[in-house]
């Protein structure tokens, strides 16, 4: 999917043929709630896709977050306004937002990623791209 999003977004986000949600999957613990949340507060900055990016890339050594602190180089990294993301942060500003997030994935039966709903159909797992643009393409 590494490879596969970015063409998703250049061919058919950004020409307006489709749009992508993003739901917060919870199901790896404090972790996952912690990087959520960071994920959000990014996004308060005008930089969620970016540190989802990050996040996604240095998961492993992200296993463990729990606080700001084992966040603060990705923070740094994008540039973002240390003290008002921190504040952010442990604020739990964006807590409920992410939860209801979470949520609306388990109701619509998403439960690992990747996952796209594109008109009705169901795509499942990290696929090449022209199996995405033959669902896509098929849905206008």
């Amino acid at each position: 999917m590494v490879e596969t999003e970015p063409q998703i977004i250049e061919q058919y986000v950004r020409t307006g043929k489709a749009r992508l949600i993003y739901r917060h999957l919870l199901q790896l613990g404090e972790a996952t709630r912690v990087l959520a949340e960071a994920s959000e507060c990014a996004g308060a900055q005008g930089r969620f896709w970016e540190m989802r990016e990050l996040i996604y890339r240095r998961q492993n050594e992200l296993f463990a977050a729990r606080s700001y602190e084992s966040i603060a180089p990705l923070v740094g990294e994008l540039g973002l306004d240390e003290a008002q993301f921190r504040a952010c942060l442990e604020s739990g500003q964006f807590r409920q937002q992410v939860a209801e997030d979470y949520a609306a994935a388990q109701r619509e039966g998403i439960a690992s990623r990747p996952v796209m709903d594109i008109n009705g159909t169901r795509v499942v797992g990290a696929q090449p791209f022209a199996a995405f643009q033959r669902v896509l393409d098929a849905a206008r």
